[in-house]
């Protein structure tokens, strides 16, 4: 004990004397360069190092230390290890900067890569693979393939991390010294820590384009043999590489998910999640038993995680949303694990407010909705407004509960007035599914929806008014409140307005047709935006073109399209990507990898190799450019060559057309015709040829 003491005391008077490391970022004084020189050239040891610890320090604060490289280099050839690392991070650091000089120390890296020592081999293969150098990177094959082999397993995992940086610095060197052969080697290997290395890299290789490294049962059985004598970050990487293989038949992939199995009740959430992934890749191929026995695993493995740390419920929350889409039954007795607590962070809310809204059922729905109604009393105005959205997906979603949805709805804007446009908004899917609600007429004349001024709520009101306005006893006079302020609302109200106006022209022609006279001529000859004027045009001309009322509502009507649900993933997602981004970030963006991910493969300091891409990317912009081919295309409306002599005089007269055989097009002002982009006001007519229409 008393020589643990003084061995303590004696570095406590060291450090003392040293005065720490901040010493060597002092600043720097006329002829440090040529002291410096002299003691890297000295005989002492102690001297050396804090040179090379000053160099270092300087080149952290920016300084050029680069005219001490060959000083510094030649105190590689020592026997201190301590001396050694520093001299390896100064030529690593340096390497970057100034690529020539790192040639000269490749001798110092060849002859450590054969020293007794296992940490001076594996330091001397380290650093030099970390020398992204293509000048260097040659001679590090033969130094590397002896590492591979070496008796040593800390030497051969760090070579199996030498082939990993091998693959990103030059793929054609990797592949043509056949170091995917090495890989699989190593995936047999004794040490569980090499193995769990090579998992990783392999993984690398396979989904970076790489020469896919195929796995047999042997290997697989290899991997999962070594889990238990490996560190988290080892298990969650031999636990990735097995769920991106097949099984072969049901009976070797039931032994992988029972093997699997345990894993399922790690401390670590990745572990966790990572064993779950590789059964949900297996358990298709497994017989109903083990499909039974395994779902009560995940779920109770899955709520246990969503209790931990706010930080990992979201991200466990996250990676549900995905196994839902995989497996829509799991969790779905698991309701209450869900619930949002009032100590939980909002983003936690969230996604749990999400989770119930997927998992919800028949037999669960009216339970949810009381659960939404305390949630509907929250503080938080954001999570509130989620809320108000859940309470409409849930009648969208759940037949018997709409009528309940929507008198809560209604209950909530009454007790929280500020909520209205949200319900307004909310309430548009629910009038579009369950028009016989009449809940348009209870917002208006209870809720006072016609007042809203929030930009979606118009949008939503106006929608619900164009199709429903004959059930509501002053809907008409909301329409015209609405236009007589057109050209001050915003683009998406005005299209909504004229929208409106046109489905309520088709349903009353003549009691409509001055409303609509206005609304195109002002839409037309007033706004400066090109997608008002263009529908406003296009309105225009079908009314014109001689159709009929008839086959007009057709057009205008349609089929109107399913109510769908909120999704929670990128449509660009396939199944494939759902089981890969599972514990993943993927998962949480709810986007593929490749959507956010840079591009694979070796990029200089300076980014040289990106600005080459975002160049070569310029040419294939996929819109049209001036004078191309794809510019000159005709546009979704192409309404032939129309006539010139019978133009018709403006929008005061554009629904009258029935009767109209032939004229020139206005869209022509907009497509490319000789008349200029913006049409002249056009000039007022004495009698509106909808008379001869409809006289």
């Amino acid at each position: 004990m008393e020589a643990v003491l003084r061995k303590v005391e004696k570095l406590k008077q060291n450090f003392r004397h040293s005065g720490g490391g901040s010493k060597f970022f002092n600043t720097a004084w006329r002829g440090e360069g040529t002291a410096l020189q002299h003691e890297l050239n000295s005989n002492d040891k102690s001297r050396q190092k804090n040179a090379v610890k000053r160099i270092i320090a300087g080149m952290t604060m920016g300084r050029d230390v680069s005219h001490l490289f060959m000083d510094v280099v030649k105190l590689g050839q020592t026997t201190n290890l301590e001396l050694k690392k520093l001299v390896y991070l100064y030529v690593l650091s340096n390497a970057k900067l100034q690529p020539g000089k790192a040639l000269m120390a490749v001798n110092t890296f060849l002859q450590d890569t054969t020293n007794p020592s296992p940490v001076v081999r594996a330091l001397a293969v380290r650093t030099m693979m970390c020398v992204r150098v293509d000048s260097v990177t040659e001679y590090t094959l033969e130094p590397l393939r002896r590492a591979v082999n070496d008796l040593d397993p800390y030497v051969r995992k760090n070579a199996v991390i030498g082939i990993g940086k091998l693959f990103h610095n030059s793929r054609q060197l990797y592949e043509d010294q056949g170091f995917s052969t090495e890989l699989l080697k190593l995936l047999t290997d004794k040490a569980a820590v090499v193995v769990s290395n090579a998992a990783a890299v392999v993984m690398e290789v396979n989904s970076n384009g790489g020469t896919p490294i195929v796995l047999e049962r042997h290997h697989i059985m290899h991997l999962l043999d070594q889990i238990p004598g490996t560190t988290e970050w080892g298990q969650l990487n031999i636990l990735e590489l097995v769920s991106c293989t097949r099984p072969g038949d049901d009976r070797f992939a039931e032994d992988v998910v029972s093997r699997v199995m345990l894993q399922t009740n790690h401390t670590n959430q990745s572990v966790v999640m990572g064993a779950i992934k590789v059964i949900i890749n297996y358990l298709p191929h497994c017989g109903q038993s083990t499909v039974n026995e395994v779902g009560v695993r995940i779920n109770s493995a899955l709520v246990t995680l969503s209790r931990g740390d706010p930080e990992a419920q979201y991200v466990v929350c996250k990676n549900i949303h995905a196994l839902l889409v995989i497996f829509p039954n799991l969790l779905i007795n698991n309701l209450d694990s869900f619930y949002v607590r009032f100590s939980d962070p909002p983003y936690v809310k969230l996604e749990k407010l999400r989770l119930l809204l997927k998992l919800v059922s028949n037999s669960s729905a009216n339970g949810i909705l009381k659960e939404l109604e305390e949630y509907s009393t929250e503080v938080d105005p954001f999570f509130v407004e989620e809320v108000v959205k859940g309470i409409a997906e849930l009648a969208l979603k759940i037949d018997s509960v709409a009528q309940s949805c929507v008198a809560l709805l209604l209950r909530i804007v009454k007790n929280r007035p500020e909520l209205l446009p949200q319900v307004v908004t909310s309430c548009k899917n629910i009038t579009r599914k369950y028009p016989k609600l009449l809940v348009l007429g209870t917002l208006i004349s209870e809720c006072g929806a016609d007042s809203v001024v929030e930009e979606e709520a118009k949008v939503s009101l106006i929608w619900m008014l164009g199709e429903f306005c004959e059930f509501v006893e002053n809907g008409m006079d909301i329409i015209r409140k609405y236009i007589e302020e057109l050209m001050l609302h915003e683009p998406p109200v005005q299209l909504s307005i004229l929208s409106a106006v046109i489905k309520m022209f088709l349903r009353d022609p003549q009691g409509m047709e001055p409303t609509l006279n206005t609304v195109l001529d002002a839409l037309t000859t007033q706004s400066s935006d090109p997608d008002i004027r263009d529908r406003a045009y296009a309105y225009w001309r079908l009314l014109s073109k001689g159709i009929g009322v008839a086959k007009m509502k057709e057009i205008v009507h349609g089929h109107h399209a399913a109510v769908a649900v909120e999704s929670t993933f990128s449509d660009a997602m396939t199944m494939g990507d759902l089981l890969k981004s599972i514990n993943t970030a993927a998962a949480v963006f709810a986007r593929p990898a490749q959507s956010f991910l840079p591009p694979y493969g070796f990029v200089t300091e300076d980014g040289s190799d990106e600005e080459e891409e975002d160049e070569e990317a310029e040419p294939q912009s996929s819109e049209p450019q001036v004078g191309s081919t794809e510019a000159a295309q005709p546009s979704l409306f192409d309404f032939g060559p129309p006539a010139a002599s019978q133009l018709p005089a403006g929008p005061n007269n554009a629904a009258a057309g029935a009767a109209a055989t032939s004229h020139r097009d206005p869209l022509e002002d907009l497509l490319g015709g000789g008349l200029p982009a913006v049409p002249p006001k056009p000039v007022v007519q004495q009698a509106s040829t909808l008379d001869d229409l409809f006289s």
